[in-house]
């Protein structure tokens, strides 16, 4: 069973790395490249803003499952 959970948290860190590496690819090919907007970010400064997405769609509540919260409110009553 342990080694499931380490697979999985394995996975959630593999997934974050993964990702920072799609929102450096996507912000100097299309913001940098096509629009001319702003300088190139590098691995680290797009992780930063990945891990800044995380906070603020957590922070806000988006992504959470509210199906099982008003299920849950519903049995209650």
């Amino acid at each position: 069973m342990r080694w499931i959970s380490g697979l999985i948290a394995g996975g959630g860190v593999g997934a974050f790395f993964f990702f920072s590496w799609v929102i450096q690819m996507l912000w100097n090919n299309i913001v940098v490249g096509h629009l001319g907007l702003f300088k190139a970010l590098n691995y680290w400064q797009a992780a930063g803003l990945w891990f800044l997405i995380i906070l603020l769609s957590a922070w806000t509540g988006i992504g959470a499952n509210k199906g099982l919260l008003s299920h849950k409110w519903r049995s209650e009553d």
